[in-house]
């Protein structure tokens, strides 16, 4: 019974050793519940608790092990943790923006001292307004007293990504918010990301939230009305809501829904790395806990 445990855990895509902390530890369960000893405490990071917590506790049971049904929940309980992976390399949106700002050139060579002047203001108001963002926005993972929530969001703090409120980013103004009309999530957070370089970016997000199965729908709503007006913008027709999301189910019986928009090449490109603007999203819904995952990039343009 053990060896079945200690192959999920190696089919599991992680770092090596929080794998080794994983396995360490429902070793040390498993041998506690069959001689019925106290199991030995082993000191684990944060992520790596939550991660096995629900194994441990349930192998700690011993008897309940010996229903095929009990340890097929508990192996998917495990992967379930691991399954929203952001790529190697990529860096934390706000941690970048802010870093960038250092070696920001600002073009102002040849223009006169009062121009000069309004453009540096410019840039120092805008500067303000993303910090202040920021500040009211950025929330410490311990926020979510759900314990899926506070799972997740312990899980991407913890590999240094902040960790931002989205009913606190919806009392400010984007592009969007006249699209975004129907009701989508109870609480909830999201991580942003990019990768590649300056030249050639792609901006990422991480959305995590509490939905019902209509709540769901309305994210989805919402979102194939952005795909729809950036259509319409770049002059391509519209696509219908069944056409855009295709459905399937990942191993551990969850939905996932796809959709993406590629628009139309650039008539005008002004440097190299313009290119035609792209929206991909993945969502993956666990309906017994009520939980989306949602994974959103973009990129391409021009300028």
């Amino acid at each position: 019974m053990q060896d079945e445990y200690i192959k999920a855990i190696e089919k599991i895509e992680m770092n090596k050793d929080r794998k080794m902390e994983m396995r360490k530890i429902l070793e040390n369960e498993m041998a506690s519940a069959e001689t019925k000893k106290p199991a030995k405490t082993t000191r684990l990071s944060t992520a790596a608790k939550l991660g096995i917590a629900a194994a441990a506790v349930a192998l700690s049971m011993g008897t309940l092990m010996a229903i095929p049904t009990t340890r097929t929940a508990i192996s998917a309980s495990v992967r379930a943790f691991f399954h929203m992976e952001i790529p190697e390399g990529a860096e934390d949106g706000q941690t970048k923006e802010i870093e960038d700002r250092k070696n920001r050139v600002i073009p102002t060579d040849g223009v006169e001292a009062s121009v000069k002047a309004e453009i540096e203001s410019a840039v120092s108001s805008q500067d303000q307004a993303a910090d202040k963002y920021y500040k009211d926005v950025t929330v410490t993972a311990d926020y979510y007293l759900d314990p899926e929530l506070n799972k997740y969001a312990n899980y991407y703090a913890e590999k240094k990504y902040n960790i931002m409120d989205i009913k606190k980013d919806g009392k400010y103004i984007d592009g969007y918010n006249d699209l975004r009309t129907n009701d989508w999530y109870s609480e909830g957070f999201f991580v942003n990301y990019s990768t590649g370089d300056n030249a050639s970016p792609t901006f990422s997000s991480v959305f995590v939230f509490k939905a019902t199965p209509e709540q769901l729908e309305g994210f989805m709503k919402n979102n194939h009305a952005i795909i729809n007006y950036e259509r319409e913008e770049h002059g391509q027709k519209k696509v219908s809501y069944k056409d855009f999301w295709t459905k399937t189910t990942d191993s551990d019986g969850n939905a996932v829904y796809k959709g993406s928009w590629t628009g139309p090449e650039p008539e005008m490109k002004i440097e190299p790395s313009d290119s035609a603007r792209f929206m991909n999203f993945t969502i993956t819904y666990d309906a017994a806990n009520q939980i989306v995952v949602c994974t959103i990039n973009e990129g391409g343009g021009v300028g």
